[in-house]
This record gives structure tokens, C-alpha cells and sequence, in this order.
């Protein structure tokens, strides 16, 4: 067996930024010199001693090369390594949800123009005792070129994204890892040191884990397994049989007839749903490589926990960038779509976090894609708007997030908000604010003035709130489109 290894995000045809350092990174003999050559350019170093090792390679131009590794008598080349916007993309299921599931697949792919584009996706480890030590039967994964034959694999949003960014900059090499799992909670990405960061944490997560964990037999999982398999299965044979005899239903309404499919699993002490597992088993697979921003798009299960969501979405944010070593790493945060079947205003609390998020910590951008989803439908499969509008932002060709309010004013009894990345508002339909007057809210028309909204007669308005439901209606858009993001607002009192 080769003693010398790299990590396994490293392989033929890679993308690396363009213009920005990066590291390449591996195992070898404890205490052995490795040396990497990149255009006539040798980089050495010394493994550690557990035979670690990392690189920094300083690259100030554009290339497309190879790269040599050498130790002692080994030598590993990787071949094709091109430099340009590197995408993290990241999150649940609707991140996750494949190309090949889309709705318009087979016509994309039918008239398929897209160019220089490559794709990572990070293996799925659900858990390993071994830092050092993969699964034997994980598939591994190499770099893409993104074609008719390999885009089936492609996350459908990364798809999106790739074509629009395509469009506007069709020169660029765009590379993007993929590194999701669906039905997982935030909780699940984060380090130990956010979930144990305070007592509130621990007990909606910490704590209900090592019960469902502690002292249990094999017996007893396979006990909660077969019943928990056995609702699935149930499900199963409802659905079908109501689709059956209501054949022109949707599936959308033929579950909101029926239910939706039991989650999550039962708790095991290897689940992937664990609290940090997957920062472990998938994040640190890739947490030397370099990427130009991350994709965030994730809020979905963690419906039964929106109010402590702000806190975890801080806390991955900068212990992402502290394990990158990139302190300033853009990050786009998905905010989330459409969705009826959760209790009330469980995803307007996570949407308006992610909006905190957005105008609170440095580098953060917000993509609002409030407008879309479907009812009853949690993986729609037209992705198209949500990837293109993601990919407009990421081209750094227009705004840099969604419409967002930013600033109140009370002026003659007028209430005034300010909206960034917005030329002149476009107003679709009626337009209304809930407002909470006297305890109670009510409905309240608004008016549009260039990029301002304004609402009459705001005295005693105590807060505010736009599109705050689980399944909104978008009314107030820029003039490309994207919806301002839905909120909540204090009104501040005019002394």
C-alpha cells in the first residue's frame, strides 16, 4: 500500500480559486519531506508526526496545469487543474435534490450549452471511528467535468447556478463541491463547541441525544427501528392507494390528504443525524481545500427548534471560517422558500434568523427564494428560479444579496423603510403589512415610492411583519425580480 495519500478532494481536473492562496494536503510517512511542484515552483514540507501534512501554494494568475507531489520514492500528478470561482455548496435535501430529478431535465440536457464547468461531490460519510480511516464501502469521489453523460449527479440548484453564472461570464471556469445531506438538521454541522455553548443548546440537543443513546441494546434499536420502518411502510401503502383512486391529485395534495412520510429515524449513536456528526464526517473532508464563497441552503428540520436557529447559524458560520482558516469567506444564505405543513410561523422564525444573520455578521449575503415552493410539496422539482437567482449574486454582476429593509423612518406619521439592492420597487398585486396595534394585528395597505415602501399612519405601530407565514405571498420585488426578503420589524418610538 502507498504510503503517500492526499486528501480526497484532490484528484485530476480539479478547480482551484483564481487569485487566492489554496492548500493541498495528505498523508505520508511520519516526519518525511513532501514536496509540491506547481509550475516550475516547489513547496516543501514535513509530515507531522501522524504523517500529516498541507501545502500553500501562492499562485497570483490564472493557470491550467499539473501538479506533482513527491515523496520520497512516491509521486502523485494531478492532471488538469485549472484555477477559477470555486462555489461550497451546502446544506439539506433540497440542496441536495439532484439534477436529474428536475422538471426540465431532459430538455436541459437536450440542448445542453453550458462550458467550463467541474463538480466535486463530497461522499456521504455518515460516521467513522478513524479520522484516518474511511468507510470500506464509501464510494469515493473525483472531480467532474460537468456534461450530458455526469450532470444526472449534479445537485439540480448547482445546476441552475452553474448555467446562469455560464450566461454572464461564459470565459470563467466555475467549480462546484457539493457537500449536503438531506434531512439533517443544523445541528448535525456545527462543532461541539457551538451546541455546548449554552444551556439552552444542551438541552434541545445535547441532552436529547445521550437519551435516546444511553443504555440501549442492539435489541432495542432494532425494536424502534421495525416500528419506525412500519409507519413508513404504512404511509406508503396509504399514499399509493390514495393516488390510485384520485389519479388526477397531485402529489402535493395527495399529501396533505394523507400526511407526509414519517422523520426523523430512530436516534443511534452512529446516525448521521447526531448532533455534529457532520461537521466531522463531511465538512472536515473538505476543510483544507479553498473555496470562493459557500452556499448555505438549509432551515427545513429544524422547524420544531426556529427559535435557537440565529444562535446555530452564527456559530457554523464562524467555526467554518475558523476551521477554513479563511476568516473572510463569503457566505450566501438561502432563505427559505414556501412551505404550508409546519406548525405556525416556524419557517418565518428561521427566515427572519437567516435575515439577522444576513445584516449582523460580516460577509454574509441573503438570496430570498420566499416566492417559490409548493404548498404541500417540501422538494419541489423546479429549481430553476432558486439556482439562477443564486448564481446572479455569486457572478458578482449585480446585487450582492436579496432586497432587504434596512432602515425605518417616521416621518409626518408616515412610516418609511429603506431597501437595499433595489433601483425602483416593483409592486405585484395587492401590498400589505400586518401591523400590531394595541396587542393586535391587522392588515395594512403599503404603497411603493422608488425604493422606499411607506405606510400611512403609523402612529402606535408597535412592529410589523411582511410576508410572515409559513407559506407567504411575495408582493414587493426589484426591478430583476427578486423579492424583498420577508420580516419582522420593531417600530421604534418617535420621541
Amino acid at each position: 500500500m502507498s504510503s503517500l495519500r492526499l486528501d480526497g478532494i484532490y484528484t485530476d481536473k480539479m478547480v482551484i480559486p483564481a487569485n487566492k492562496n489554496f492548500h493541498i494536503s495528505g498523508h505520508a510517512i511520519p516526519k518525511s519531506e513532501v514536496c509540491v511542484e506547481v509550475l516550475n515552483h516547489v513547496y516543501r514540507t514535513v509530515a507531522d508526526d501522524m504523517g500529516t501534512w498541507k501545502v500553500r501554494i501562492v499562485l497570483e494568475d490564472k493557470i491550467t496545469c499539473d501538479i506533482k507531489i513527491t515523496n520520497l520514492a512516491e509521486t502523485i500528478t494531478l492532471h488538469d487543474v485549472k484555477s477559477g470561482k470555486v462555489i461550497l455548496l451546502t446544506g439539506q435535501s433540497n440542496i441536495e435534490f439532484k439534477f436529474r430529478d428536475d422538471s426540465e431535465y431532459q430538455s436541459q440536457i437536450d440542448d445542453l450549452n453550458l462550458n467550463n464547468t467541474y463538480f466535486y461531490n463530497v461522499p456521504q460519510v455518515e460516521y467513522q471511528s478513524d479520522e484516518l480511516t474511511l468507510p470500506k464501502d464509501l464510494k469515493t469521489s473525483t472531480w467532474q467535468i460537468a456534461n450530458k453523460e455526469t450532470l444526472w449527479e449534479m445537485s439540480d440548484i448547482g445546476y441552475w447556478i452553474a448555467k446562469k453564472m455560464h450566461e454572464l461570464n461564459p470565459k470563467e471556469t466555475i467549480g462546484i463541491i457539493d457537500c449536503y445531506k438531506g434531512g439533517t438538521s443544523i445541528s448535525s454541522w456545527v462543532p461541539e463547541s457551538v451546541l455546548t455553548s449554552s444551556q439552552e443548546l444542551i438541552n434541545r440537543f445535547i441532552k436529547p441525544f445521550e437519551k435516546a443513546t444511553t443504555n440501549k441494546t442492539q435489541e432495542d434499536y432494532d425494536q424502534e427501528f421495525a416500528e419506525y420502518n412500519a409507519l413508513v411502510e404504512k404511509h406508503n401503502v396509504d399514499l399509493a392507494k390514495f393516488q390510485k383512486e384520485n389519479p388526477d391529485v397531485s402529489l402535493s395534495d395527495a399529501k396533505d390528504k394523507v400526511g407526509h412520510t414519517p422523520w426523523p429515524p430512530p436516534m443511534t449513536p452512529t446516525s448521521y443525524l447526531r448532533p455534529s456528526g457532520l461537521f466531522h464526517t463531511m465538512i472536515e473532508q473538505v476543510k483544507n481545500y479553498s473555496f470562493n464563497k459557500v452556499v448555505w441552503y438549509q432551515g427545513e428540520n429544524d422547524a420544531d427548534n426556529p427559535e435557537v436557529y440565529g444562535i446555530m447559524l452564527r456559530g457554523l458560520i464562524l467555526s467554518w471560517r475558523e476551521l477554513f482558516q479563511d476568516f473572510s469567506i463569503p457566505f450566501l444564505v438561502v432563505q427559505l422558500p414556501g412551505y404550508f405543513d409546519e406548525p405556525e410561523n416556524a419557517w418565518p422564525k428561521i427566515r427572519q434568523h437567516q435575515l439577522e444573520a444576513s445584516q449582523r455578521i460580516n460577509d454574509v449575503h441573503l438570496v430570498s427564494i420566499a416566492d417559490t415552493g409548493e404548498k404541500h410539496n417540501i422538494h419541489p422539482t423546479h429549481k430553476r428560479i432558486a439556482g439562477t437567482r443564486i448564481g446572479e449574486i455569486l457572478s458578482d454582476q449585480s446585487y450582492s444579496s436579496t432586497p432587504i429593509v434596512y432602515r425605518q423612518q417616521i416621518l409626518n406619521d408616515k412610516l418609511v423603510l429603506s431597501v437595499s439592492s433595489v433601483s425602483t420597487l416593483v409592486q405585484k398585486d395587492d401590498a400589505y403589512f400586518l401591523v400590531k396595534q394595541n396587542n393586535q394585528w391587522k392588515k395594512r395597505e403599503i404603497r411603493t415610492v422608488g425604493k422606499v415602501i411607506v405606510l400611512d399612519d403609523c402612529h402606535g405601530i408597535e412592529k410589523i411583519r411582511y410576508a410572515y407565514d409559513n407559506y407567504p405571498t411575495c408582493t414587493l420585488f426589484n426591478e430583476l425580480g427578486a423579492p424583498v426578503a420577508p420580516f419582522e420589524m420593531e417600530i421604534e418610538k418617535n420621541e
